[in-house]
This record gives structure tokens, C-alpha cells and sequence, in this order.
């Protein structure tokens, strides 16, 4: 016998059937191309329905985005809880990362800070991740992977500096955001890590062909 939805399971359904057309709009086209109207229509349902479930479009974009780092971190978490070291750690992350940038139009992360509660959230997000990042090469230090004697802190400034600058400059618009991503933060990996570190690393992208990985093949 077929079980048949309850109305709070249908809610909830509906509404990350939503939140996934939403973020997928978003990430295709922009946030300032996609209106309300469009998301409604493209789902079939009405801008009602819509309205009754999402106040506006920061509120989807806002649980969005919180969705995805969250799924991001248990990604991380599961990988890390399987005694993988900090080179294969910080390997999977940044191939989140540049899988994240591969497939976004760079209008979506330039229109970001337009949103107050968005960009709230994302500055909370940017200092903690900050803090969990020189923690993490620091024992990375501890373990042999990454160098001694370097200023992380002063790196961590230097990364966003960097990141402001590709974006400023919308460097995005002669160069794929994946390309700049990924010869900015290889290169930068590659000076961070010691012998042990590189050996690491080196195998890592034998192994799985960069930091892109290997396609999948079709089929």
C-alpha cells in the first residue's frame, strides 16, 4: 500500500524542490536576472504558493547558502573522521571549492553583499573559516606538512586581498573564475607544504589529476 504524503511533508518537499531551482537559477544567471515570477513559473506553481513559503528572494538565497555550507562541512567532517591528513583535507576542500566556482556565473558572487542578512551571514562564515584555517596548517605544522616559520595569519590577509582584487578588477571576465582559483591556490599550496607535504600532494594529483579531478567518464 502506497503512503501518501502528509501536508507538512509535501511543505517540505516542495520547499527544497524550490530552494534547489532557486540556487540553481541564482548560480546560472545572476541574482539580480532572476526574479520571483521566473522561479514560479519555471516550477509550474504559483507565485502565491511561492510567496507562501519564501518571503523574497534573500530569504532563499539566504537558506541557500546555508544549505550548501553545511553540507560542504559534513563533507569535510566525514573525510577528516577518517584519519586523512591535513594535505588530503585541505585537497578535498578546495576541489569543493573550485567545483563550486566551475559552474556559478561570477554575477551571483559579485551581487552577494547586496543582500544584508547574505552578507552578515557570509562575514560570520569568512572570520570563522579564518580561524578554522590557521588552526588547521598550524597543525598541519605540528604534523610535518606544511612549513615552519610562516606567518599564516599574514597569509590568510594575503589570500583575501587577492580574492578582492580578482573580483574589483572582474579579472572573471578574461579569465574563467575556476582557472584563476585554481593556478592561484596550487601555486600558493605548493610554497606552504615541506618535503613530507609535497610528496603528499604530488601523489594526490597524480592520483586524481589536479585539483579539478578526474572527469567522469559517460556511460
Amino acid at each position: 500500500m502506497i503512503k501518501e504524503n502528509t501536508p507538512t511533508e509535501y511543505k517540505q518537499q516542495l520547499q527544497q524542490l524550490i530552494l534547489d531551482k532557486a540556487m540553481s537559477m541564482f548560480k546560472a544567471h545572476g541574482l539580480k536576472n532572476v526574479k520571483m515570477d521566473d522561479l514560479a513559473q519555471s516550477l509550474s506553481i504559483s507565485k502565491r504558493t511561492l510567496y507562501e513559503l519564501y518571503a523574497n528572494k534573500e530569504q532563499l538565497l539566504f537558506e541557500g547558502l546555508v544549505r550548501d555550507n553545511e553540507r560542504n562541512q559534513r563533507e569535510l567532517m566525514t573525510y577528516a573522521a577518517q584519519g586523512r591528513n591535513e594535505i588530503e583535507i585541505v585537497v578535498l576542500a578546495l576541489r569543493l571549492k573550485l567545483n563550486e566556482v566551475s559552474h556559478v556565473n561570477p554575477l551571483f558572487f559579485s551581487e552577494l553583499v547586496k543582500y544584508v542578512r547574505v552578507k552578515a551571514y557570509l562575514q560570520d562564515r569568512f572570520e570563522e573559516g579564518r580561524r578554522q584555517s590557521i588552526d588547521f596548517f598550524l597543525k598541519g605544522v605540528e604534523h610535518g606538512y606544511f612549513r615552519k616559520g610562516v606567518n599564516y595569519e599574514l597569509i590568510a590577509q594575503m589570500s583575501d586581498a587577492v580574492t578582492n582584487y580578482v573580483m574589483e578588477k572582474k579579472m572573471y571576465e578574461i579569465y574563467p573564475l575556476s582557472e584563476i582559483f585554481e593556478n592561484y591556490i596550487h601555486v600558493q599550496l605548493r610554497g606552504l607544504c615541506t618535503a613530507k607535504g609535497l610528496e603528499v600532494l604530488d601523489r594526490l594529483m597524480k592520483e586524481n589529476g589536479g585539483l579539478k579531478g578526474k572527469e567522469k567518464s559517460e556511460g
